[in-house]
């Protein structure tokens, strides 16, 4: 069986790099989070030991795509914040989520309140949600034009804590398409702002979108290919991690 050696130095050059790009593009000395997507089996690399890795080396937040990841993580000793970055809708799955403390995304109405349901039968408080909107990429999260069942969701929330909102570029490379789903991002928020609720940090950017465009960085950027400078754009300032 053949097997994958990682230089961890490399690793940890790119995220030097990252964190150079973070710093000189950010404002008001408010450098955003950074949301380490760790899902597809750590991006090839082995989930638990890359998930370590990044966590020795100041990653607070991991980004996952399904309920296997997220319990592999806290199963073995993984106890930063973890970002489940699709909907969840069956409650067992849901029930054992919330015990492991993992940060939820809520996309429709439907499914804050089955969360909700869950939290007063188990007697479960404070829970953590990010919210997801659709601005163009139409896999999931409330559609931006629906505000009215956007607000509903702040308005229903009773356990729940929206911690987060976001969105997904559907097409980074193409810029006024790009721009355009940024601009919704922003108006939708705004929307939300003006009914005295808080959406929490806000985050757009996935690994291309961050080297792409620094405007959007936001409160938190979402970067996984970035790191193993396996992204289009890292070009040569990366050290490329695997095949």
């Amino acid at each position: 069986m053949k097997k994958l050696e990682i230089n961890k130095e490399d690793l940890k050059y790119n995220l030097n790099v990252i964190t150079e790009k973070i710093n000189k593009n950010c404002k008001d000395n408010k450098n955003p989070q950074i949301i380490a997507v760790v899902k597809a089996n750590g991006m090839g690399l082995d989930l638990v030991q890359y998930s370590k890795f990044l966590v020795e080396n100041d990653i607070k937040i991991l980004a996952v795509a399904n309920v296997e990841e997220a319990i592999v993580l806290r199963e073995n000793g993984i106890d930063v914040e973890i970002l489940m970055l699709s909907p969840v809708m069956e409650k067992e799955s849901l029930q054992i989520l919330l015990e492991k403390n993992i940060t939820l995304t809520v996309s429709s109405l439907k499914g804050l309140k089955i969360i909700e349901e869950i939290a007063k039968e188990k007697s479960i408080e404070d829970i953590n949600v990010h919210l997801k909107l659709d601005t163009g990429f139409g896999r999931y999260g409330v559609v931006y034009t629906n505000i009215e069942e956007i607000l509903n969701i702040f308005r229903n929330c009773e356990k729940v804590k929206i911690k987060g909102t976001y969105t997904h570029f559907s097409k980074t490379m193409d810029k006024k398409w790009t721009n355009l789903q940024f601009d919704r991002f922003l108006e939708t928020v705004e929307k939300i702002k003006r009914e005295n609720f808080n959406p929490g940090i806000l985050h757009a950017s996935s690994s291309t979108a961050f080297l792409k465009y620094p405007t959007m960085h936001l409160d938190a950027i979402r970067i996984g290919s970035v790191v193993q400078g396996r992204t289009l754009l890292c070009k040569k300032e990366f050290k490329k991690i695997g095949v």
